[in-house]
């Protein structure tokens, strides 16, 4: 069963993005941003909005 999130990323600079994107792919995403960009906050929860598009490379943090 897929389980679809609402992904928040949130850069000191102010610049925030907001995604559709799997449970699966949210975990493996936040922990590789941890390491990319550690001043970033991830923000996973369930509030999946009508209209919200789905991160950039879906299928790579499928893997």
């Amino acid at each position: 069963m897929i389980v679809e999130m609402h992904i928040s990323i949130i850069y000191p600079t102010g610049a925030t993005f907001e995604y559709r994107i799997t449970h699966t792919a949210a975990e493996k995403f936040r922990s590789e941003l941890a390491r990319w960009a550690p001043e970033a906050r991830v923000i996973i929860d369930d509030q999946v909005a009508e209209g919200l598009v789905e991160i950039p490379c879906a299928s790579l943090w499928e893997l």
